[in-house]
């Protein structure tokens, strides 16, 4: 990680971008481009969703030959923040942003278990905090801004 630490942490934090860029057009933005703007936020969100649940895939093949059942947890695991994020959209858009918000938090708390059970760097995990914070926040202020 520590060789491709500026790449990481660039690609990472330019993953926000599309957040707040929607966020503000949401909230700041020509009343027309509103809800097309939390729309494509949810598909957003739900697309970086689904990206955190295929690491945990990738993880999984990482580690099968000396932990069947870490490999195991990790596959299960992998396919439940997509499912999730598309069970969030049968909610209304403003519930569906919220959803959203728990989902990320839930992939956060199990991506910092499995992290521990990996022994990943330290870095992964404090990374993958702040872009979730960072998202969650954007989330949490687009989903404020739904009238």
């Amino acid at each position: 990680m520590a060789a491709q630490k500026r790449l990481i942490q660039l690609l990472g934090f330019g993953g926000l971008l599309p957040f707040y860029g929607l966020a503000a057009v949401a909230a700041w933005g020509d009343p027309v481009l509103k809800a097309p703007a939390l729309s494509l936020l949810a598909v957003y969100a739900a697309t970086i969703i689904s990206f955190i649940g295929g690491v945990a895939w990738a993880m999984s093949l990482l580690t099968q030959p000396r932990a069947p059942r870490l490999t195991q947890n990790l596959l299960v695991w992998s396919v439940i923040p997509p499912l999730l994020a598309v069970a969030c959209f049968f909610a209304p858009l403003a519930t569906r942003l919220w959803l959203l918000v728990m989902v990320l938090a839930i992939a956060w708390i199990a991506d910092k278990r499995f992290s521990k059970a990996l022994d990943l760097p330290p870095e992964w995990i404090q990374l993958r905090a702040a872009l979730s914070l960072l998202a969650i926040g954007a989330l949490s202020w687009a989903a404020s801004n739904v009238a």
